[in-house]
């Protein structure tokens, strides 16, 4: 199973080896793919931005339409952005970058390593758009809308806080909003916006 998993990994870094982003948010002001460098500002994201502005959090920003769209909205707001593609995290920035935005930052990293550099109520808004619904039964486990994911985010959450989920698969919605239902941090909003 071991050996797997590391052909695995070799197959993936060596698929990775020509592609141009990585090279393209290398040394990008506004992307960040040292998580172990992050870590001083846990608890401290104000320092890192300069400012005492709440902070939202979205995973899995995509091409970033929705992300940069509400950085420039909210310049009141700091936004962290966390999406595992090259490509996706330097489009997410340079289309933020074009709307002005500033105050944000996009980290290349995997969602369940939040709690590396989100401390304990920090985070005033989670969003997760159209995450892969992973519909085959056998597959449920990758999802990743899980009781233990709930409970991080809830535990970076500040008190009255919100996550917003949105999924145009039915069967994986019904299972978020169960799984929020069954949580005792989340209370589910029938009338929220999003």
């Amino acid at each position: 199973m071991l050996q797997i998993a590391n052909n695995l990994v070799k197959n993936y870094i060596y698929k990775m080896k020509d592609n141009p982003y990585i090279e393209k948010i290398k040394d990008h002001k506004y992307i960040n793919q040292d998580i172990s460098a992050l870590q001083e500002y846990k608890g401290r994201w104000n320092e890192y931005f300069g400012n005492k502005n709440p902070l939202r959090l979205e995973i899995g920003t995509g091409l970033g339409n929705f992300f940069s769209w509400e950085v420039s909205k909210f310049e009141d707001r700091n936004f962290i952005g966390m999406e595992i593609k090259f490509k996706r995290c330097y489009v997410t920035a340079e289309k933020t970058i074009q709307k002005w935005g500033q105050n944000f930052l996009i980290i290349r990293e995997f969602a369940q390593q939040i709690n590396r550099f989100i401390w304990d109520n920090e985070l005033e808004q989670t969003y997760i758009f159209f995450p892969d619904p992973w519909p085959k039964a056998r597959h449920h486990r990758r999802r990743m809308v899980q009781p233990g994911f709930l409970s991080e985010v809830a535990g970076r959450t500040d008190r009255g806080g919100e996550f917003c989920f949105r999924s145009d698969d039915r069967p994986y919605y019904d299972w978020t909003v169960e799984c929020l239902n069954e949580h005792a941090e989340w209370q589910v909003d029938e009338y929220a916006p999003w």
